[in-house]
């Protein structure tokens, strides 16, 4: 293997306050520690730290898509309300014109009953 061969390794460093998580993304790389920043700082447990550490490698190497962030946007223009009355005025007219209504490609005959006085 060469000195840049791409091979995440993930570790732990023991210090006073815990385990720091530690990485490296090549073959003969250093050893890096994770940002404070993005992760807490010390854990308890040396399989916590690691863990961490595959966690920022992965958010690192695979970054979120802009269009992954984009939160659902209101229905500013009311499409989904006109789509709700068109269908409504398309089976009025499929039931006044035929007697029935298009369901799925068959005709479901519509009794109409009239009230009782």
């Amino acid at each position: 293997m060469s000195k840049r061969d791409f091979l995440p390794d993930y570790s732990s460093i023991s210090t006073a306050c815990g385990y720091r998580p530690m990485y490296k993304l090549f073959v003969g790389a250093n050893w890096r520690v994770v940002p404070q920043s993005k992760v807490p700082g010390f854990f308890p447990t040396a399989s916590q730290a690691i863990n961490a550490a595959k966690e920022y490698v992965r958010a690192r190497i695979n970054p979120t898509i802009r269009a992954e962030q984009t939160s659902v946007i209101a229905d500013a223009l009311g499409v989904a309300e006109w789509r709700q009355e068109r269908a409504g005025r398309a089976a009025r007219d499929q039931e006044d014109v035929l007697g029935a209504i298009v369901v799925k490609g068959r005709q479901v005959i519509v009794e109409r009953r009239r009230a009782r006085a």
